[in-house]
């Protein structure tokens, strides 16, 4: 028998009515919607799993919304998947069956320790806006660690990233995720991002075991928390500093991007040039109204105005003694006038003349004796004489 022969007996033998309207319970796990309406889920208990999906025929009339970790009552069809030889149940109708065991695990530890204030915003710690190094506490080989190395590397280039590898599913899981954890606090980093890439909810219950979320609380560096998908929570997400939807979303949220940060810095660049333009342009009038004032009020300046006042004064000095010396001319020349027209020797100068007598002007001829010396004095020049 061919495979195809083989896969369609299987599938008549299931199809033949035993398989049919069959009510199957379970608690739902790696759900998800397309597009298209139609829902794809697992059925599990504590053995086994069985493929599961209800087409967007039937799934619109329910009345709640199925997620992951929901237990419910599904009652459909077996039937087969030709292309890859697999059975599934086509479920008809669905009705909630409370939650899973884990999920009331998880919401009863949620709980308790909410209470204790490992959930505060009070103990939050502040990212740093630049770190130089960045821890990454996760699988060694994941996609999720490449993603992150590779955008820490693309965003912020300077920053130094180190991986510390763990194991993020699987029993022995929390264990080593908490080593690792405390293994890179040690180390003095900046900043340090814990997660894994998405799965089911039971493939990400380890970043939800109490060890790791109080583990992630006492974390001395600063510390995101990045499980799964933007609609998957893990308790460690509540007692982190910060939750990121996705590792991809840690590592944006970790550093900044450079190339916004060059055009941060071209921008306050062109700020402050016009702030350093606009000051000197400020502080250049000042300065010249500053040197205005001073040449006003330099001594240079006070002296070239003392200096031409003393010049205006020493002009009107001038003028003013050249006024007085001719009006003082005019008054001698009025005055020789005067003179002239008294003195003896004009009257001289008309025949009359001067006796002397040792010196002394004889005013009378009783004055004189026979035999006196005398001087006789003319206009034009002197004789001497004896009396008889």
């Amino acid at each position: 028998m061919t495979v195809t022969e083989v896969t369609q007996a299987v599938k008549s033998k299931l199809e033949d009515g035993e398989f049919k309207n069959i009510q199957v319970s379970g608690e739902i796990s790696n759900f998800s919607q397309y597009a298209s309406g139609h829902m794809y889920f697992k059925l599990k208990d504590e053995q086994c799993t069985l493929n599961a999906v209800m087409f967007r025929g039937r799934n619109q009339y329910l009345d709640f919304r199925p997620e992951n970790g929901s237990k419910v009552s599904a009652v459909g069809d077996i039937n087969v998947y030709e292309a890859r030889g697999e059975y599934q149940l086509i479920v008809n109708r669905m009705e909630p069956d409370g939650l899973g065991e884990l999920h009331i695990a998880y919401e009863k530890l949620k709980q308790r320790l909410a209470e204790e204030g490992i959930f505060s915003e009070e103990h939050k710690k502040p990212l740093p806006s630049m770190p130089e190094s960045i821890g990454l506490i996760t699988s060694g080989n994941g996609a999720a660690v490449e993603d992150m190395k590779r955008i820490l590397g693309a965003r912020f280039p300077i920053a130094k990233v180190t991986v510390f590898p763990s194991l993020v599913q699987g029993e022995q899981a929390p264990a080593s995720i908490c080593r690792a954890i405390r293994y890179a606090d040690s180390k003095g980093l900046d900043l340090l991002i814990c997660g894994r890439g998405g799965g089911s909810f039971e493939d990400l219950i380890a970043f939800s075991d109490e060890s790791v979320v109080r583990c992630v609380y006492s974390c001395k560096t600063p510390i995101i928390s990045a499980v799964g998908h933007e609609t998957d929570f893990a308790l460690s997400d509540f007692s982190a500093d910060v939750r990121a939807s996705t590792p991809s979303r840690a590592a944006e949220l970790a550093v900044p991007d450079r190339n916004e940060l060059m055009r941060y810095l071209d921008s306050l660049g062109q700020t402050l040039d016009m702030r350093i333009y606009s000051k000197i342009d400020d502080l250049g009038g000042q300065l010249e109204l500053i040197s205005k004032r001073l040449t006003a009020a330099s001594p240079s300046n006070r002296l070239n105005v003392i200096s031409e006042r003393i010049r205006s004064l020493e002009k009107r000095m001038t003028l003013q003694y050249l006024a007085n010396i001719r009006v003082m001319e005019s008054e001698v020349a009025r005055f020789a006038a005067v003179i002239d027209s008294l003195s003896p020797l004009k009257t001289m100068g008309r025949g009359y003349s001067l006796v002397y007598k040792d010196g002394k002007l004889i005013d009378s001829a009783d004055k004189l004796s026979a035999g006196d010396r005398t001087e006789i004095r003319f206009a034009d020049g002197n004789v001497s004489a004896e009396i008889i």
